[in-house]
C-alpha cells in the first residue's frame, strides 16, 4: 500500500522507518530472552477473544472505510475470515503508514494487513506471511493523443523536465530510489495516494506510478481522463506482517490462507473487489 483514493507508504522513507522499528525492538526488549516464558500471541488472542490488526484506510480496493466508519475491502474481508477461523472478534486500527510497523512492534496490534509489500528491509523488522496478492507497478498519464503516442514504457519517462508523482515510501518510490531508473526525471512525493492522481489531472505532474489495483481503479473512476501506459514493470507481493517472535501466529495464518483458498473464499473476495465495482456503492453508507 503497494493506502488510498484516499490513500496506501507514506510520509517517512522506508529505511528510516525500519531503522526506527529496529531501535524500538531493542529499546523495549523485544529481543530479550524473557519472552520465551510468555504465552504466545496466538494463545493470548484466543484467550482475550480479540485479534488486533493495523491497517491504513483508503487504498482501494484493498482497505477502505465507509462514510459510517465500517471497514471494507479485500484485506478486511480476509482478516475477518481469519478472526472467524480463530473464533475471535476482529478490531482494525486505522494507522498512518509511517507508524504502522512501530505500532506492530510496540504491541498496539497483532498483525499488519495493509497491502504491505515484502521487502528485504522490512524483513529485518517483521515476519511476513505467505503472499496473498501478486502486484505490478503501472504508469498512468493524462489521456491525450500525444501521451498515448509518446509513452510506452518506463524508459520513455527518464528525461529532464518530466515530473513523476509517487506515494512517499511506497514500493514504486523505493524501487525508483534503488534502481535510479528515472534519475533524469523529477520525482514528486505525496503523502496521500489520491494526491498522485490529482497531480496528473491538475497538470502538476506528467505521470503517476503505483500498484496495479490502484492505477486501474483511478482510471475507472476518471473515464477518458487517465491512460495507463501498456508496459508495467517490476512488481512485488503483498503479505500480512507479524512480529518476528510470533512464528506460531504466522504458521496459523498461512494454514488459514491455504484453506481459505481451497474452500473458495479467496476467489470470491478477489472477484468481488477486483473484477466488479459493486463495493463502490458501500463507500457512501
Amino acid at each position: 500500500m503497494t493506502s488510498s483514493t484516499s490513500s496506501g507508504l507514506r510520509p517517512t522513507a522506508c529505511r528510516t522507518l525500519i531503522t526506527f522499528a529496529l531501535c524500538a525492538l531493542s529499546s523495549i526488549g523485544y529481543l530479550s530472552k524473557s519472552y520465551a516464558a510468555e504465552k504466545s500471541i496466538l494463545e493470548t488472542i484466543k484467550k482475550d477473544g480479540i485479534l488486533k490488526v493495523c491497517s491504513e484506510s483508503g487504498y482501494l480496493p484493498l482497505e477502505m472505510k465507509t462514510a459510517s466508519g465500517k471497514w471494507i475491502g479485500f484485506d478486511p474481508e480476509m482478516m475477518e475470515a481469519f478472526a472467524k477461523h480463530l473464533g475471535v472478534k476482529l478490531i482494525i486500527s486505522d494507522t498512518k503508514w509511517d507508524g504502522i510497523i512501530p505500532s506492530l512492534l510496540t504491541g498496539k496490534c497483532d498483525m499488519i494487513a495493509s497491502s504491505m509489500a515484502r521487502t528485504k528491509e522490512r524483513e529485518k523488522a517483521v515476519t511476513f506471511s505467505d503472499p496473498y496478492y501478486d502486484n505490478k507497478f503501472l504508469i498512468a498519464v493524462k489521456d491525450t493523443p500525444d501521451n498515448r503516442k509518446n509513452y510506452k514504457s518506463l524508459e520513455d519517462f527518464n528525461k529532464s523536465g518530466i515530473k513523476i508523482a509517487v506515494k512517499t515510501g511506497s514500493a514504486p518510490d523505493l524501487y525508483l530510489q534503488d534502481t535510479k531508473s528515472l534519475n533524469k526525471a523529477q520525482i514528486m512525493r505525496f503523502d496521500a495516494d489520491a494526491d498522485t492522481v490529482n497531480a496528473v489531472l491538475g497538470g502538476r505532474s506528467n505521470a503517476f506510478i503505483y500498484d496495479t489495483p490502484y492505477v486501474k481503479l483511478a482510471a475507472l473512476n476518471n473515464p477518458g481522463k487517465i491512460y495507463i501506459v501498456p508496459q508495467g514493470f517490476n512488481g512485488d507481493q503483498f503479505s500480512v506482517a507479524m512480529r518476528k517472535k510470533d512464528q506460531e501466529l504466522a504458521i496459523s495464518f498461512n494454514k488459514f490462507l491455504a484453506e481459505w483458498k481451497k474452500i473458495g473464499g479467496y476467489d470470491k473476495a478477489m472477484k468481488y473487489y477486483f473484477d466488479s465495482q459493486e463495493w463502490l456503492t458501500l463507500l457512501d453508507k
